[in-house]
């Protein structure tokens, strides 16, 4: 691991560690979940999401399987900031613009296996910038479908730590319910 990401991490408060897999069981990932309020070096950041409240609501995304999730926001483009990501994947994804946002944390992710050939992100490690954030207003038309086929919607704050979510979403609902 690079110095400058090792010094990032100790600064941070780690929450959890888990490990996933990824396209269609070739990607094996470890995730190490953390809080922190610094923006790491941007060299490391592939994606920003964000856990977004209305009221005493949080957006859940389900996709097309049934899986949801509640970190909605995605990959970060060339000479994008970090808010621009945010605020540009979450109108896309969902319909929402975001009215306050917070840096709440990150997750490092670390590749398991070999570099695929032709990856085009970080490797071995990356990292998702994670906000807390409300939201604004809803535009139906400012989304753009993709071919992960999901829907997003409000859901009680007590329904949604009953979801069958990871941990580390978890652990992050519940740091950003404290920021509140």
């Amino acid at each position: 691991m690079q110095k400058d990401l090792s010094d990032f991490l100790a600064g941070g408060t780690r929450l959890c560690e888990e490990t996933v897999v990824w396209g269609n069981g070739t990607l094996p990932l470890q995730i190490t979940y953390y809080l922190g309020n610094k923006l790491p070096p941007v060299k490391y950041v592939s994606s920003v999401r964000a856990i977004v409240f209305r009221e005493r609501s949080v957006l859940v995304i389900t996709q097309e399987n049934g899986q949801m999730y509640i970190l909605p926001g995605g990959r970060v483009e060339k000479g994008e900031l970090p808010l621009e990501t945010l605020k540009r994947e979450i109108l896309e994804e969902t319909g929402w613009t975001l009215l306050k946002t917070d840096l709440l944390g990150f997750m490092h992710f670390y590749h398991l296996g070999a570099k695929p050939e032709h990856y085009a992100y970080p490797y071995p490690d990356f990292l998702w910038l994670t906000y807390l954030a409300e939201a604004k207003n809803f535009n139906a038309r400012a989304i753009i479908p993709d071919d992960y086929g999901f829907k997003s919607s409000f859901q009680p704050i007590e329904e949604v730590t009953k979801l069958p979510l990871r941990e580390g979403e978890l652990l992050l609902l519940d740091a950003a319910l404290k920021l509140r």
